[in-house]
């Protein structure tokens, strides 16, 4: 591996596998959901859903690989359409769950029902519309390297052009918690998700801010 060699660029649709493997990696969705039909449509919604709310689509590219990314939301920019399919809607969700073999009416509905809780508590926190990382991966082989902040100056730069006011992004306290607060981002609250007892033993949901 040449990390010298990194460099980022826009997005393109043939990234988006790539984009997907990072985020089944970095949250275990293979790993920590059963069966595999719902492991894959969960990773699906999160990376596609992602793509289809963000308006600053930027990759770090190493030997023709997506090794990173960031997607984000510029409050004060259009968000480009995307085709209705890949929309991640509750009633195409649903159909989507009936689908799946191996699971009962009762794990449906709970999938559901944590979503809507984790919705209601994290816009009560922050609500949505306000400039935000939607979704920020760097594969471990290329953290520490410094390609991660270079990925967050060019999406501060982006929100800063547009007269953004601050920036938003959810994460986990066991997570990249401690990253945000070192490139200076507040603790703006946790709030309680049963999402994260999918991915993660323990984890706290919560929002950091960041202020232009």
């Amino acid at each position: 591996m040449d990390e010298g060699s990194a460099a980022i660029r826009e997005y393109r649709d043939s990234d988006y596998l790539d984009c997907e493997n990072l985020v089944s990696n970095a949250w275990g969705f293979d790993k920590n959901l059963a069966p595999q039909e719902l492991a894959d449509l969960s990773k699906y919604l999160y990376t596609m859903g992602s793509i289809a709310a963000s308006n600053f689509l930027m990759v770090l590219e190493n030997n023709n690989k997506v090794v990173g990314f960031l997607f984000g939301l510029n409050e004060n920019l259009p968000v480009p359409k995307h085709d209705l399919n890949k929309l991640t809607s509750k009633l195409v969700l649903l159909k989507k769950l009936l689908f799946i073999k191996g699971m009962g009416f009762t794990d449906r509905m709970e999938i559901l029902k944590s979503m809507n809780t984790h919705e209601l508590n994290r816009t009560k926190l922050i609500g949505r519309g306000k400039s935000e990382i939607v979704l920020f991966v760097v594969d471990p082989e290329y953290q520490g390297f410094g390609y991660g902040k270079k990925l967050l100056a060019e999406f501060i730069s982006y929100c800063r052009e547009s007269d953004v006011n601050s920036i938003v992004v959810e994460t986990n306290k066991s997570g990249a918690s401690s990253f945000y607060e070192s490139v200076g981002f507040t603790h703006r609250g946790d709030f309680y998700s049963p999402l994260h007892k999918y991915v993660s033993k323990n984890g706290q949901a919560c929002m950091y801010e960041y202020v232009l």
